[in-house]
């Protein structure tokens, strides 16, 4: 039996996937590691955090599974978007990754409005001149580190950084290009007005590829350390959100997918680059070459849940918090949770935006606090989900995947808040299984249609509840309206953060 690897390295750590040719799920391991956060809404990890993760999930992976090296025939990525890793001559990375919650390059963006205006980058790009995008982050180090930028050879993606770390070749691949703000999505090459917009020149970036393109062999030393042959195949690979979504299945219109992982990007599939000029919604490539994600690239969501579990649940699981959360009527008796502990994705991108508990009082108990975390991710998904069919996007099911699929709980209060038939696949870490889909396409499978419908299958759904739907109606509003009302207040308070920072200087 023959095997292919999909390695899904993400922001907290690396999953990987065995499937057999025939598509079968063989086995999964992972390894965790660290963000670095030196400032208030930095965000760093040197690369090597990553290689070290892949070695020790795929070698944990071949020891459970008891397959032999000789039995893995290729190996897929799928990482996470929106970092930069500037790398030498020799390939050397000059400078921890600044990765895509990184928000440091907020200044760039306000320079680069100065000369185009949002309209006119989204209206070529697809995404907002946000500072969660890559160019941004490059014209920082430009600025900042002058020295690295001068001596990198090449600023990659973290997915183009893997992917030269296995092989000594050079690829992005379009999804990932399309998450960066240099990108022409219309015609899916770079564009020389967004890299003379942000100074960068198109020779220091990666050459664009679909993503189940061969991009090479593992190095020999590379193979040894991942405990893999050196004739093992390696793709180019995809955006995690995009193996995501292929994992998923959702490689049709009518589907969309939920990615509730620590961030909780929603994706819905289109045959044709829609632009959506509130800049909600970003026009990304999909993995599939042949079609487009319209997707809010995600708001901080698990993470939020995490945080709050950690610092004030010690010794709690969140089947525990699950179970004890749904002790509490929908709506948590008017308890209001806005999810922007690392600033709004939705229901507008805001990165002076802050979390906010509303509406609680001595009655509320602990559980009532997990509820709203809950309720308030499902109401920035609202925030998306009604974007989505304002565009005429049609929205049939939604499929959630990541870590958050596990809590029925959570799938249920989605279904109520959205109105939208909610179902879980079989395999709910989709972005390994997705990843390992891409290796597959020329061989066992024509396309990664065919492919997604061999393998993806379909666990449990949930229907919204009329009842629950009509509550969630009326609290939904409230949450917007608490938003909206506190735009003034965010932006007050981020003006004496500034104020705060130059004193402490």
């Amino acid at each position: 039996m023959e095997y292919v690897i999909g390695c899904d390295v993400g922001s907290q750590g690396t999953k990987v996937a065995l499937l057999s040719l025939d598509g079968t799920l063989a086995g999964e391991a992972s390894a965790s590691y660290a963000i670095d956060c030196p400032h208030p809404l930095w965000a760093e990890q040197p690369p090597s955090r990553w290689t070290d993760a892949l070695a020790i999930a795929i070698g944990r992976l071949l020891v459970t599974a008891g397959v032999k090296s000789t039995q893995v025939r290729g190996l897929g990525l799928a990482t996470q978007v929106d970092g930069v890793v500037p790398i030498d001559a020799r390939g050397r990375p000059l400078r921890p990754a600044i990765i895509w919650m990184d928000r440091r390059a907020s200044k760039q963006c306000a320079v680069a409005r100065e000369v185009m205006h949002d309209i006119h980058a989204l209206q070529i790009t697809g995404l907002n001149l946000d500072a969660s995008h890559v160019a941004p982050k490059i014209r920082w180090i430009a600025q900042n580190q002058p020295d690295i930028y001068e001596r990198a050879a090449l600023f990659l993606l973290p997915g183009s950084y893997l992917a030269y770390y296995l092989t000594g070749e050079v690829a992005v691949d379009y999804s990932n290009a399309s998450s960066t703000l240099l990108m022409d999505v219309r015609s899916r090459s770079w564009s020389p007005e967004m890299c003379k917009l942000f100074g960068i020149e198109v020779e220091r970036l990666a050459p664009i590829v679909a993503a189940s393109t061969p991009l090479g062999t593992l190095r020999p030393a590379v193979a040894q350390m991942l405990g893999l042959r050196p004739e093992t195949l390696v793709v180019v690979g995809c955006g995690d959100e995009h193996a995501a979504c292929l994992g998923a299945g959702v490689i049709r219109p009518g589907l969309a997918g939920d990615i509730a992982g620590t961030a909780e990007p929603v994706c819905a599939v289109s045959q044709q680059p829609i632009v959506d000029p509130s800049g909600l919604i970003e026009t990304h490539c999909h993995a599939d070459p042949g079609l487009w994600l319209l997707e809010n690239p995600g708001f901080v969501s698990g993470g939020n849940l995490r945080w709050y579990r950690d610092t004030f649940l010690g010794g709690s699981t969140y089947a525990m918090m699950d179970d004890q959360a749904a002790r509490i009527v929908p709506g948590a008796e008017g308890m209001i949770f806005l999810p922007c502990l690392m600033g709004a994705m939705a229901p507008t991108w805001n990165e002076a935006a802050r979390g906010v508990f509303f509406g609680f009082t001595l009655a509320h108990t602990r559980d009532h606090f997990t509820r709203a975390i809950l309720e308030g991710s499902a109401y920035a998904l609202r925030d998306i989900t009604d974007r989505m069919r304002a565009l005429g996007l049609q929205l049939d099911e939604l499929r959630v995947v990541g870590g958050g699929a596990r809590s029925q709980l959570w799938n249920q209060i989605k279904a109520d808040v959205t109105g939208l038939l909610v179902t879980v696949p079989h395999t709910t870490e989709t972005t390994a299984l997705g990843a390992a889909l891409l290796p597959l396409v020329g061989g066992a499978y024509t396309t990664l249609a065919e492919a997604c419908d061999h393998v993806v299958r379909i666990r449990d759904q949930y229907e919204p509840r009329p009842t629950a739907q009509t509550a969630y109606t009326a609290l939904y509003q409230l949450y917007r309206h608490v938003y909206f009302s506190l735009l003034p207040t965010f932006n007050e308070a981020a003006s004496i953060a500034r104020y705060s920072e130059i004193r402490e200087l």
